[in-house]
């Protein structure tokens, strides 16, 4: 930009040299083809400024993403690691699906059974003595 802004006074500079009378018609052109470059330069100079401030605003906008990217993926890493920690897993006796469901199961008070999301049979139960045999695959019916 230096280097317009150079030419564009050498321009001023020349015309000023050769002595032209200022009312002739040469003369206006001239000036006024010189100021269209003169006001070009400077709406070339400003979109160098607005385009280094938008670089620089998109550097910032991305140094936050890629932060932002690394928080949120590990956060989700940690609690799918978190979650095949507390996860058991059993073959399903009828369709042979592994069904997963929360280790916490184990130590409920309450009764609760676990059935396969393919077929609806309960693959797990937390009463006392059921809980082995639904974890092996063992069925009390000796049909099955």
């Amino acid at each position: 930009m230096k280097e317009l802004r150079k030419k564009v006074s050498y321009l001023k500079g020349l015309m000023d040299g050769m002595e032209l009378d200022e009312q002739s018609k040469e003369a206006r052109i001239f000036r006024e083809i010189i100021d269209v470059i003169e006001k070009i330069t400077e709406a070339l100079e400003d979109l160098q400024e607005d385009y280094e401030d938008l670089e620089e605003y998109l550097e910032s906008i991305d140094e936050d993403l890629y932060d932002l990217e690394d928080e949120v993926y590990e956060d989700e890493e940690d609690e799918e690691d978190d979650d095949e920690e507390n996860c058991i897993e059993v073959d399903c006796p009828k369709c042979q699906e592994i069904v997963c469901f929360d280790a916490d199961i184990l130590n409920d008070e309450d009764v609760v059974e676990v059935t396969c999301p393919n077929c609806d049979t309960v693959v797990f139960t937390n009463e006392d003595g059921e809980e082995k045999k639904m974890l092996t695959g063992e069925s009390e019916d000796p049909e099955d």
